[in-house]
């Protein structure tokens, strides 16, 4: 399943438990730019003692959808598979919409948690 997962502008306290309990338990992290994803983790590790051990980043960004969305099987969401952007809620200005169009396209389960949103703040 592909869960769209909002991260803190600003302020790591504005996680939710319920993000944390996903970072936890995924397969795989989708990302704009693996180092800025890589360093959030770190830095929640650090301020909440999370224990996020994640292994795959897979890279989407708007100059690689073509060549993602071609590489990637459906079977490739079986697993837990999580989406971040840089900060805030995926899909406002970064290919998170290319890939929920994806999915919808290929009958992806998907879900969208609730978070950080610059537009609402």
């Amino acid at each position: 399943m592909l869960y769209l997962l909002p991260t803190p502008i600003g302020n790591l306290s504005d996680i939710s438990l319920r993000a944390l309990e996903l970072l936890k338990a995924c397969d795989t992290i989708i990302c704009e730019d693996s180092r800025v994803c890589k360093h959030l983790i770190q830095a929640l590790n650090s301020k909440f003692n999370a224990d996020i051990k994640v292994k795959d980043f897979r890279i989407l960004h708007s100059h690689n959808e073509d060549k993602f969305f071609s590489s990637i099987e459906v079977n490739f969401f079986d697993k837990t598979v999580l989406y971040l952007s840089d900060a805030g809620m995926p899909c406002v200005s970064d290919p998170g919409a290319a890939l929920v169009s994806f999915a919808i396209k290929n009958n992806i389960a998907y879900e969208v948690l609730p978070g950080a949103n610059a537009a609402l703040t």
